[in-house]
């Protein structure tokens, strides 16, 4: 093996090194330069400069061999360009031929082993103890770069909430169904459901009555006109009585049903067998003379 007494990036990559930008260039934050940075200063007597990789990603969480070539050809390549905190740079005659290797740690600060050094040590990417060979950039499955991921809008959720009870339009009816299963339902076990499955929100077991007084338990705000409502809002409405206005005039504050407002003057619900279980009515007649109020756990 030819033997190195210093090691450098190549004049191209060295510019590429020094036109980071202040993104690329942020301060070590990923799982793999943390690591690196425990090993800073450890002795090379009895380790290699693959040691040093294969203990930065094991402690990352990530399976390697401690053999550079090896290394080399299993990490995703990565240009200089495109440096990142955690990237691994590896050095040699070729990528057949390498002897040193090291972790980046951003601010321009790379960890290097190479055995002649003693130890570990920390260098700037711009140093002129860098020199010549400079082999290629890798990064590792835990240092991909992953989108945050985005929680979903209000709205998205009140939306996502009626694809879930739309999922169920058929589900026969029954009267004190099971909280435990999806193959019937009566009014309030399909709601509870429906939140379930699109929020994970559970508004609780019990029937109506339970979960509207759970609902102000919680601090939900109510509209007392379900032209004010929005697309999620639950329903609640009084017991049927006919479908006359005057039934429903007095003895407002008894709940005997609920539902979910999907817009449009539209109420996704189920309330008896007949009916044909989970259903889509318009609020017109005794719904419209039934209904208490509705709000929703969602903002």
């Amino acid at each position: 093996m030819k033997k190195i007494t210093v090691l450098s990036l190549t004049l191209a990559g060295l510019l590429a090194f020094s036109s980071l930008s202040p993104a690329q260039a942020a301060a070590a934050s990923q799982p793999i330069a943390k690591s690196a940075q425990k090993y800073i200063g450890y002795s090379l007597t009895n380790y290699t400069a693959g040691d040093f990789i294969f203990y930065t990603l094991k402690d990352s969480g990530i399976k390697s061999s401690s053999s550079l070539s090896t290394l080399y050809q299993q990490g995703k390549s990565v240009s200089t360009s495109q440096i990142k905190s955690g990237d691994i740079a590896f050095f040699g005659n070729s990528s057949k031929d390498l002897f040193a290797a090291g972790v980046y740690l951003g601010n321009n600060q790379i960890a290097i082993a190479y055995k002649p050094y003693g130890s570990v040590k920390v260098f700037s990417i711009n140093d002129r103890i860098v020199q010549n060979n400079f082999v290629g950039l890798r990064r590792y499955a835990a240092e991909e770069v992953k989108p945050p991921k985005q929680e979903p809008s209000a709205s998205q959720q009140r939306e996502a909430v009626i694809k879930a009870g739309k999922k169920y339009l058929g589900t026969p009816y029954e009267y004190g169904s099971s909280r435990s299963s999806t193959k019937t339902f009566d009014c309030s076990a399909f709601t509870r459901q429906a939140y379930l499955d699109a929020t994970g929100i559970d508004i609780g077991r019990g029937g109506a009555t339970s979960q509207y007084q759970n609902m102000v338990k919680n601090g939900v705000s109510f509209k007392t006109d379900w032209r004010d409502l929005k697309v999620g809002d639950i329903m609640f409405f009084m017991p049927y009585r006919g479908t006359s206005k005057d039934l429903y005039e007095k003895n407002r504050s008894s709940i005997g049903h609920n539902g979910i407002y999907m817009g449009d003057g539209k109420v996704l619900h189920t309330y008896s067998k007949d009916s044909g279980g989970v259903r889509v009515d318009t609020i017109a007649r005794h719904w419209d003379y039934r209904f208490i109020a509705g709000g929703s756990p969602l903002k």
